[in-house]
């Protein structure tokens, strides 16, 4: 991308700057260094759904991602879909990992064979340091892969708000093991809920994530006649809408805040983006309104509709985690209208949303840097700021909000 002198000048500077990755969802290093990459690797997570966008059948899709096949017939699966999405934002992530971490300009029949071998022999310990640390300059990652021993302080922890145990009755066992209670009442799945909460705080965790669905006001007494159809065997697990839920989800909301964790919650993009709409949180914002909330992506495609949640409610913080590859033009835009409308220790600049693919992180910090710098560059050409100025809420957007939001000891 052509950046003015300015830009390039704001972008230079940025690089220079440590950063707190406010959100991913990477494994501990040794996952991925146990498995085989190869240059179809750097196609998955957010790629594979502009793939799939472009009609590509999950079938081909999935050939493309076995290394036992041979490389030439599985990019000639991919050649025709790459060449549709090549201009979107998730593609230049891709690209600019590629060529900084494996010096191909271009993925292409010619390089895909190099690349790969590039791929292999890098795949080795170290990778997130060399990413991560000397690449990036990220401190730490806030990571979501359900798990908290990842064995590095370049990751920090994330993790669900409810344990994955609380959706399966025949799961419920597991839930109590670690206080030694009993599962007879809707208190004691509470109490198991509670407790798996202040035993990942003890590991280090630093938040809770949710959706933001739509949430009933949580009634004691539907979420009792809901806990005792569960225990007399009427249902086998615990259903994404319906009482229980609400009512755990408001419950465990409230210890979260007691226990001073911030409350994570993905709006907006993915799926049936219909029920993530961020608008759907206001009735828990405002029965919790000591509880941190940082909502993720700008609830794209309600941008406008969370600018103003975080404008209107004091514990609401706006994460651009995901939207820098979501479209850069949007990102751009949504952070010069949060300018306008956000105390702007209210604003989380990064979060690079990868799993597996760890060289997407820089990619996409370079795009969300040169995101920054061009919205910072136009209110200094404006008048509006300097050069010191843009600088300070770059680094409040990038190191001191998620750092006080999260409280981190970094």
């Amino acid at each position: 991308m052509l950046l003015s002198s300015l830009e390039q000048k704001l972008v230079s500077a940025l690089e220079d700057l440590e950063v707190i990755d406010a959100h991913e969802h990477l494994s501990p290093e040794e996952v991925r260094v146990n498995t085989r990459v190869d240059v179809f690797t750097l196609f998955a997570h957010y790629t594979q759904g502009d793939l799939m966008a472009a009609r590509m059948s999950e079938a081909d899709y999935q050939a493309t991602q076995n290394p036992d096949l041979p490389l030439e017939y599985r990019w000639r699966l991919l050649a025709p879909y790459w060449e549709q999405i090549r201009w979107a934002s998730y593609a230049r992530a891709l690209l600019l990992a590629t060529k900084r971490f494996y010096g191909a300009d271009d993925i292409n029949e010619k390089t895909c064979a190099e690349i790969s071998a590039r791929m292999a022999k890098a795949n080795t310990p170290g990778i997130y340091e060399r990413v991560l640390r000397e690449a990036c300059r990220i401190r730490t990652a806030l990571t979501q892969c359900d798990r908290t021993d990842l064995g590095t302080p370049l990751l920090t922890p994330v993790m669900p708000l409810l344990p994955q145990a609380i959706w399966e009755v025949e799961s419920w066992p597991r839930l109590v093991e670690a206080t030694g209670g009993s599962l007879r009442t809707l208190d004691d799945l509470v109490a198991a809920g509670r407790a798996y909460i202040s035993r990942v705080k003890a590991q280090s965790a630093v938040g809770l994530k949710m959706l933001s669905n739509p949430y009933r006001e949580a009634s004691r007494r539907l979420a009792h006649e809901a806990f005792e159809q569960l225990r007399a065997g009427e249902k086998s697990q615990l259903a994404e809408a319906d009482s229980l839920r609400d009512y755990l989800v408001d419950e465990m909301i409230r210890y979260a805040g007691e226990q001073d964790l911030t409350i994570a919650v993905h709006t907006g993009y993915w799926g049936d983006f219909r029920t993530l709409d961020p608008l759907h949180m206001i009735p828990i914002l405002q029965r919790h309104p000591k509880v941190r909330f940082d909502l993720y992506h700008l609830g794209y495609p309600w941008v406008r509709e969370s600018l103003n949640l975080g404008k209107t409610f004091p514990n609401v913080w706006l994460n651009f985690c995901w939207t820098h590859i979501i479209s850069e033009k949007f990102a751009r835009d949504a952070l010069d209208e949060a300018i306008d409308l956000v105390p702007m220790n209210k604003v989380i600049g990064f979060g690079g949303d990868y799993g597996l693919t760890v060289e997407k992180v820089y990619g996409h910090l370079v795009m969300a840097r040169e995101n920054i710098a061009r919205v910072l560059a136009a209110r200094i050409e404006r008048g509006q700021m300097n050069e010191d100025q843009a600088l300070g809420l770059a680094r409040r957007w990038l190191w001191d909000n998620p750092k006080d939001l999260y409280q981190l000891s970094v």
